[in-house]
């Protein structure tokens, strides 16, 4: 009887590591605490009140702030439907108006990360190559001016990180896809070796 019980308790065990080693890829650290934390940026940055799960900010009031809200919800509901299961949006600037200003488009220097946890690698890989909130993944072949990709930027095969000014502001923007995890990370007028050190410490937090 005691034979039998051990065996049946080594084949659910057995069970239980195969079906993990079967898993969908998702990580286990919410997309929250990967995205910008208290200390990756300098203290002048301020962490904007609406930041974290991405249901917060959609749901928070923005009677005036109706072109980012439209296009980030518009955006989720995209993710959503290609295999997208929770995401958080955290944001860093020194004006407290950039908070609720279009990604990439508020005064003063600030710093965006967008996580997105997926269902499985394969729908983060998709979502890599087609792009989100504007930023796209150009094709392999296209030649980008102060854009790295690939294992060039130190955060695997799917990524790319462009730095360059537009319109008299600096911009650092990276987008990569890593165990069905995706990152938007914007930076705007920020230092540039904090805004690096920044997107590093993010992808550092990729379980």
């Amino acid at each position: 009887m005691r034979s039998s019980r051990i065996r049946a308790l080594v084949g659910a065990l057995a069970s239980l590591a195969l079906a993990a080693c079967e898993g969908t890829g998702a990580p286990s650290v919410p997309p929250a605490q990967i995205g910008l934390q208290q200390g990756d940026l300098p203290a002048a940055l301020l962490r904007c009140h609406a930041s974290g799960d991405i249901g917060v900010y959609l749901r928070s009031p923005k009677p005036n702030h109706e072109p980012a809200h439209d296009e980030l919800l518009a955006a989720w509901q995209d993710l959503q439907r290609h295999g997208a299961a929770q995401a958080a949006l955290t944001v860093y600037a020194t004006q407290p108006p950039a908070c609720d200003a279009r990604l990439g488009t508020g005064a003063g220097a600030n710093v965006t990360s967008l996580v997105v946890e997926f269902h499985d690698d394969a729908a983060a890989a998709g979502a890599y190559r087609r792009g989100v909130l504007g930023f796209t993944t150009p094709n392999e072949d296209a030649e980008v001016s102060g854009m790295d990709r690939g294992a060039a930027t130190g955060m695997g095969r799917n990524a790319w990180v462009l730095q360059r000014s537009v319109e008299g502001r600096a911009l650092i923007v990276g987008l990569w896809e890593r165990n069905a995890v995706l990152v938007l990370f914007v930076a705007v007028d920020a230092d540039p070796l904090n805004a690096k050190r920044a997107l590093s410490a993010v992808d550092g937090r990729i379980p």
